[in-house]
C-alpha cells in the first residue's frame, strides 16, 4: 500500500506527541532577539527525563518499510537537520504497528517532533537521497525491537 508523505504541519499531530515549528512565532515557543541575531526556543524540556544526542543517516525514499519500532521507556526527539526527511508513525495501541494507522510526514529544517511513550514509527529517510537528523532519547538497556507492519509492508510516497 501507498501513503503520500505531507507536511507535518497539515495534520493534527497531537495523536503521536509535540511538533514544534522553530522558524516561527509560536505558544510553545520563546523568543529572544538582538542586535544581528534572533532565537526561538521551547519554552519547557523537551523530554520528560534526561536525553542522550544521536545523529542517524537515514536511507532515502521513496522506499518501503516493513517494520516499526516504539519506545516504552522514552518519549523521542526527532529534529530536522539541512535537508527534508519522511517518517513514518503509527498510533496503534497494541503490540503491533498497523498499516491502518500509519501516517507520513515530512520534516523541513527547523521541525522538530517529540513522539510520545510508545508511538510507533520507522527510521527517518532523505527526500531521494540519504539524509542526516538528530534526535534525542533516554538511554536503556531496553533493546529495541523492529516489529513487522500488520498489514504492511507500506510504501511511502513522496
Amino acid at each position: 500500500m501507498k501513503i503520500k508523505a505531507v507536511p507535518v504541519s497539515a495534520i493534527d499531530f497531537s495523536k503521536f506527541g509535540t511538533y514544534f515549528s522553530m522558524k516561527e512565532e509560536a505558544e510553545n515557543l520563546l523568543l529572544s532577539k538582538g542586535d544581528g541575531w534572533e532565537d526561538r526556543r521551547t519554552n519547557a524540556p523537551l523530554l520528560r527525563t534526561s536525553g542522550s544526542l544521536g545523529v542517524t543517516l537515514g536511507s532515502p525514499a521513496p522506499c518501503e518499510v516493513r517494520a516499526m519500532e516504539r519506545h516504552l521507556h522514552t518519549e523521542e526527539a526527532i529534529f530536522c537537520m539541512a535537508d527534508p526527511i519522511v517518517v513514518a508513525l503509527a498510533h496503534s495501541a497494541g503490540s503491533k504497528p498497523l498499516l491502518s494507522d500509519i501516517q507520513v510526514v515530512v520534516l523541513t529544517p527547523g521541525d522538530v517532533i517529540v513522539l510520545r511513550h510508545g508511538v510507533w514509527h520507522d527510521a527517518c529517510h532523505g527526500i531521494n537521497k540519504s539524509a542526516h537528523y538528530y534526535w534525542m532519547a533516554t538511554e536503556s538497556d531496553e533493546q529495541t525491537e523492529w516489529i513487522d507492519i500488520v498489514g504492511g509492508p507500506l510504501e511511502v510516497a513522496l
